[in-house]
């Protein structure tokens, strides 16, 4: 009696499995489902405390939650006059010829970690946080020309 009850247990957890599967695969994709990812929104604060560890890491001298003497403080970093630099400004997308580098590994530990779908990288001597799919420059930290050698 007890090997036909784990049988019939068997076949019928099969056959309702095989009905959920059925049901998923007929049921309609919701339009939340297909909907295009909305587009990257600029204006993401680097914090004070990030922008410190990104100018300790590269040796770069500024006075305590300041910028250095050639930079303004932005609400998006420390930025040079017009928000940008010549290959790249914040709200806009970097130009495809411009090629992002990663942060290190021991600087990227001692940053606040991004949103969702954003990376830190470094464009020449700035650190800017980059959208992954869209590359607008949400937030950027301008200035970083070490006085010790990192890649």
């Amino acid at each position: 009696m007890r090997p036909r009850f784990i049988v019939l247990a068997c076949i019928v957890g099969l056959a309702l499995a095989a009905i959920v599967r059925n049901e998923r695969a007929a049921a309609p994709i919701s339009a939340a489902a297909t909907a295009r990812p909305a587009p990257a929104l600029p204006g993401l604060t680097i914090s004070e405390r990030d922008r410190d560890a990104i100018y300790d890491y590269y040796g770069v001298d500024h006075p305590d939650g300041g910028c250095p003497p050639e930079l303004t403080k932005e609400s998006s970093g420390c930025l040079p006059a017009g928000g940008g630099r010549g290959s790249w400004a914040v709200g806009r997308p970097l130009p495809g010829q411009v090629i992002p580098y990663p942060l290190p590994a021991v600087l990227l530990g001692h940053l606040t970690p991004p949103p969702n779908g954003y990376q830190y990288a470094r464009v020449g001597d700035d650190v800017l946080i980059i959208d992954t799919r869209s590359r607008i420059v949400a937030g950027a930290v301008a200035g970083i020309a070490a006085t010790r050698t990192s890649p």
